[in-house]
């Protein structure tokens, strides 16, 4: 009996999977159909009105078509201009629709330009009017103006808020203060930092944003010192810093607060640290020295008698 079950299930399995098969097949060989969609949808405010009433109904429909809209130009274009708009009108139509935002926020920001991210970015800061307690509609805006854009001035501000709001993980300061450091927002990691640590009273935390404070002291006086240098001399210090102390800018090279190392990243023209970020960099030092030992040699180099 047990043999005829399990001869019936793998019949079932093959006979679910072989249709599968060839649309699969169909889709490889053929043209992908034009997607087809409706040029716009109503203002929010007027969808109200032209449901009569079947508001809910109708927010559950078009969140469905949205969700096709997205499918039919994930696997085409990948542009989801209209996107946006639909999921405004079902936010208007049924709020508690708390997913829908997500979703569309999620879609529109992978077109990764700068409109997309305002576009994303606008649906959270409605998510934000609707539910002003879920950090999570601020945070977001931040993290899409740091990770796609790059803009630390806009993103630091809008995350440090998320991780001051009521219900906000306790620990999210932390992976704030960790993007403020990657993307070089020490000024701004600095301050805000300042704030915290005026405010908090616990003696653990208290340490902990002191230890944060001098991290990004530390940050901020090596990238001013660089910055002088590249004024004085015309070109960058060396990646290891010890030009500054050479030169007298600074009188040494601090320890890293983390346990890192400083360096001079030239394409930022600031100064990083090993602890945060660039994990690669003690690597990536000894393979730079051992490709020059290499290229010395290669060149007869090595010490010269005088």
């Amino acid at each position: 009996m047990k043999k005829i079950s399990t001869l019936i299930a793998v019949i079932l399995i093959l006979a679910t999977l072989f249709p599968f098969y060839f649309v699969r097949k169909h889709l490889i060989e053929n043209e992908r159909p034009k997607v087809e969609t409706i040029a716009a949808y109503p203002e929010p405010d007027f969808a109200k009105i032209m449901f009569m009433g079947m508001n809910a109904f109708a927010a559950d429909l078009i969140f469905a078509r949205s969700q096709y809209y997205y499918g039919s130009h994930y696997v085409t274009d990948r542009t989801y201009n209209l996107l946006e708009q639909m999921i405004r009108v079902i936010m208007a139509l049924n709020p508690s629709l708390d997913y829908a935002i997500p979703f569309g926020e999620a879609a529109i920001s992978s077109m990764r330009t700068e409109s997309a991210i305002e576009s994303a970015n606008s649906l959270l800061r409605l998510g934000h009017e609707l539910y002003p307690n879920d950090y999570y509609y601020v945070f977001n805006q931040g993290y899409n103006y740091y990770i796609y854009l790059n803009d630390m001035e806009k993103a630091y501000p809008l995350m440090y808020e998320a991780a001051n709001m009521k219900g906000a993980p306790s620990k999210i300061i932390w992976l704030v203060n960790h993007v403020a450091t990657m993307g070089g927002g020490y000024r701004l990691g600095y301050e805000y930092t300042k704030e915290r640590l005026e405010k908090a009273k616990d003696k653990y935390m208290r340490d902990q944003f002191e230890k944060e404070l001098h991290h990004f002291a530390n940050l901020l006086n090596l990238s001013d010192a660089a910055e002088e240098y590249y004024k004085r001399f015309g070109k960058s210090p060396d990646k290891e810093l010890t030009e500054l102390v050479r030169t007298k800018i600074v009188s040494e090279i601090p320890k890293g607060v983390y346990g890192g190392e400083y360096y001079y990243d030239e394409k930022d023209r600031i100064v990083k640290t090993t602890s945060e970020g660039d994990r690669q960099y003690g690597r990536k030092k000894e393979t730079e020295e051992k490709e020059k030992r290499q290229e010395n040699e290669k060149n007869g180099g090595g010490k010269s008698d005088d």
